[in-house]
């Protein structure tokens, strides 16, 4: 017998909610500490002391094959208008960041002071408000920036932190831990918004940076081509899990739709979080366009399943 729109909503909705709740309980807590030790977690770094009295807190640290003097000047020049961020600097620049497309060591770019601007959007963009401020500083060592949270107003105080420290391992290893802080108070919907949307993005593209910034220092291409269809593969996924989402609502094979929207929905969380290399990547979105709309033999069992039919 045919399944009733009641039934698609509810086993979509089930579906959802079975995602949301893998996302906050594994997913979410792998990325605030990607990378990290839990030494790295407890340790007292530069920058702490800008939002003292922190009540949320992210680390992520990557090893870096070299030493802490070829790692700084890649750190030292982060910004817009310095040397980028080493991320996906395809999607920076579709949104207008206008970040610099070539990797290269800037000196005249290396320098800083307190109070200094880190700009993460162009300066006559957006009413000038895409910055960080420099507020901590150890030179060869650490930038402390102090920021806004989302849902903050940038006119008021500081109550978020993004951290950069390089730490020595031995005279070949270095390890470089990024840390962002932030302060109580913030609203329940600022709370929703950062945790299911800001967060996630922003892991992407710091997970990034940080791959980029050890392949710079270790004297290797960061891959910027490979960046760039990684960047397609988002998009793809995203498109097919919205255009699986609608269908499952319209024609008769609504259980096949459903689970190849479940399937775009985790693979968009392993392509952007996991990030994969391409080949694996690539795969993976062949197989959920293959869930979606890879042709069924009319009468089969797979058919009959799809359609909601009893066997």
């Amino acid at each position: 017998m045919t399944t009733s729109r009641f039934t698609r909503i509810l086993a979509t909705l089930g579906a959802l909610a079975a995602l949301a709740l893998v996302f906050a309980f594994l997913v979410r807590p792998w990325y605030l500490q990607w990378g990290s030790t839990p030494l790295d977690r407890t340790a007292s770094l530069p920058g702490d002391e800008i939002v003292p009295d922190a009540a949320t807190q992210e680390t992520r640290a990557i090893t870096i094959h070299g030493p802490v003097t070829a790692v700084w000047p890649w750190v030292a020049q982060i910004g817009q208008d310095r040397g980028g961020f080493y991320s996906y600097d395809l999607l920076e620049n579709l949104v207008g960041c206008r970040m610099p497309t070539v990797d290269s060591l800037r000196p005249d770019k290396q320098h800083w002071a307190i109070s200094d601007k880190l700009w993460m959007y162009p300066a006559d963009k957006a009413g000038g408000v895409g910055f960080a401020t420099l507020r901590s500083y150890v030179p060869g060592r650490a930038l402390g920036f102090g920021t806004f949270l989302a849902g903050s107003t940038p006119a008021g105080k500081e109550d978020g932190s993004w951290a950069f420290a390089l730490q020595h391992v031995n005279d070949s290893t270095t390890r470089l831990i990024v840390r962002g802080r932030g302060a109580p108070g913030r609203s329940l919907l600022g709370v929703a918004f950062d945790r299911s949307i800001f967060e996630p993005m922003h892991f992407a593209m710091e997970k990034r940076m940080m791959i980029g910034i050890k392949q710079l220092a270790e004297g290797q291409s960061r891959g910027r081509v490979q960046n760039h269809v990684q960047v397609i593969l988002w998009f793809a996924t995203a498109i097919m899990f919205i255009v699986g989402l609608a269908s499952v609502f319209v024609g008769p094979v609504w259980r096949r739709k459903l689970t190849g929207t479940v399937a775009a929905a985790v693979v968009f969380q392993l392509l952007t979080l996991g990030q994969p290399p391409i080949d694996v990547g690539a795969l993976l979105v062949v197989i959920v366009a293959a869930i979606l709309w890879w042709p069924v033999e009319p009468g089969s069992p797979l058919s009959r399943l799809a359609k909601g039919v009893t066997i």
